[in-house]
């Protein structure tokens, strides 16, 4: 085999050679690994930021009246039914009143004898007055006949209350309604022994607006306000959106294990009559809206391309930079935010401005 003779000119092309090999080593190295990480972006604009809180609730009757019982007894007759419409001191059932007729006529004997010994007291008091003003009877006599006519006078009101407590149990044998509007429950029938404070009927004024009880967590509360705008579903009507309006936040709050909840009051159209009182509705409350700021996707305050070892106070975004051989794609940005809205932040100020990208996902090809 000849000897290859290695003189200054080939070594220096060899060297060459050698040089640009690991030179494009190195760069399709590099372009390897870019390859392997793919970086997603979105565009910077101004446009709407807006905040909701979902709740779930249930809807009852505005303004609606309980009919309960004034009396025990028995349920003689019922005159309406569900959903009737009624006037108020229309007669919606009737109990019955016999031991309470009985009981009327006594008192009506009663009464009409204390009239007549209180008549018959009065007179003779008078009279005795006359006669100790002519000196014909004793101070004494005339005393005792004033003392008389008070007592008589005692029982006789006496007795006239409990005459009046017999007229009102006769009257509160017949069950009227309170107001004009409709029937809405009815828990009575015909022959039902019923107690005193039992429920007997529900009226409603209207149905055509009701009012929607939700619950609202202890981390939510303090974002809801009266005035704000709530819409609802109903599994009813799956395809159809009711809208309303919180009227009341309530303080009181609602312990469930240990989750504490406020209720609060939405006030909602029901013109058509679809929804019913009882229903469930699962909500959403508008609690921000700003339209026209510079806002940034929510998933850009989340992302790093990079693990972040300090703890950095504030918020940050990945802003997307030309490519540099050996850096990151990407910058990183402090911001500061102001409205935190279901998809979007708005952004107050920071190193950023309309038409950057900012990094929303990083994954591999």
């Amino acid at each position: 085999m000849p000897e290859i003779k290695l003189t200054r000119k080939r070594v220096y092309i060899i060297g060459t050679v050698l040089g640009v090999l690991f030179l494009v080593y190195l760069m399709a190295r590099g372009c390897g690994n870019d390859e392997e990480l793919v970086y997603d972006y979105e565009s910077i604009a101004k446009g709407r930021v807006k905040k909701t809180i979902s709740v779930t609730g249930t809807l009852e009757v505005l303004n609606s009246y309980t009919v309960a019982s004034k009396i025990s007894g028995m349920v003689t007759q019922v005159l309406v039914d569900f959903n009737q419409r009624v006037g108020k001191g229309q007669l919606l059932a009737t109990i019955d009143s016999s031991e309470i007729d009985q009981n009327l006529l006594k008192m009506s004997a009663k009464l009409e004898i204390a009239k007549l010994e209180l008549q018959s007291a009065k007179q003779d008091l008078a009279g005795k007055k006359n006669l100790f003003k002519d000196n014909l009877i004793s101070k004494k006599e005339m005393e005792r006949a004033e003392l008389q006519y008070k007592q008589i006078l005692s029982q006789h009101k006496q007795i006239l209350i409990d005459y009046n407590i017999a007229v009102k149990n006769k009257s509160n044998s017949r069950v009227t309604s309170p107001t004009t509007g409709i029937v809405v429950s009815r828990e009575i029938d015909p022959y039902m022994m019923v107690s005193e404070k039992k429920v007997l009927f529900v009226v409603a004024e209207s149905l055509k607006k009701m009012r929607l009880i939700i619950s609202v967590d202890e981390t939510d509360i303090g974002f809801i306000k009266n005035g704000q705008k709530v819409s609802f579903t109903v599994s009813a009507y799956p395809e159809d959106t009711f809208t309303g309006t919180i009227d009341q936040v309530r303080f009181n709050p609602i312990t469930k294990g240990e989750v504490v909840t406020y209720e609060s009051v939405v006030l909602c159209d029901n013109s058509e009559l679809l929804l019913k009182p009882g229903m469930t509705a699962t909500a959403t409350i508008e609690v921000a809206n700003k339209d026209g700021v510079l806002r940034v996707p929510n998933q850009a305050l989340i992302v790093s391309p990079v693990e972040v070892k300090e703890m950095s106070m504030g918020k940050y975004v990945w802003v997307k930079e030309d490519l540099s051989l050996g850096k990151l794609p990407v910058r990183r940005v402090k911001i500061e935010t102001g409205i935190m809205g279901d998809h979007y932040a708005e952004v107050l100020s920071g190193k950023i401005k309309e038409g950057d990208d900012v990094l929303i996902g990083v994954h591999k090809k």
